[in-house]
């Protein structure tokens, strides 16, 4: 019995690692932006990005950014929305990174480097706004 409760813990501890890691790297906050343009979960998309202020700027801030993501998810959808995007290189540099990648549309329509620039912001990576 208790090497099936070792077991589970063993499993469900490397579950929540992978999950947790999502946003520990550029390529992660990446795929995970991407993925939610796939779903086109616009309110996932928004939690890629870091904002600050005070809790209206933020409010502020994060429903502009909910509104440009919508606007984006629509036009992506014209070209039969996100395919596929494959990561070729991440280039770091202290606490910014780009991610470069090739993004495919369900048109049959590709971008050989589609380039992401991310930050890193109190331990965590987010897709960065300034760029």
């Amino acid at each position: 019995m208790k090497k099936i409760i070792l077991g589970i813990v063993v499993v469900v501890l490397a579950v929540l690692a992978v999950a947790c890691t999502c946003q520990n790297s550029p390529k992660g906050v990446v795929k995970k932006y991407v993925t939610a343009l796939q779903k086109s979960d616009k309110e996932a998309a928004a939690d890629c990005f870091y904002y600050s202020g005070t809790e209206e700027e933020i409010a502020k801030q994060r429903s502009s950014m909910v509104s440009l993501i919508e606007k984006g998810i629509k036009k992506m959808e014209e070209k039969g929305g996100i395919k596929s995007f494959d990561v070729t290189n991440v280039e770091e540099n202290g606490d910014k990174a780009i991610v470069h990648g090739i993004i495919t549309y369900g048109n049959g329509e590709t971008i050989e480097d589609e380039t992401i620039p991310t930050e890193k912001v109190d331990g965590k990576w987010y897709i960065d706004i300034e760029k």
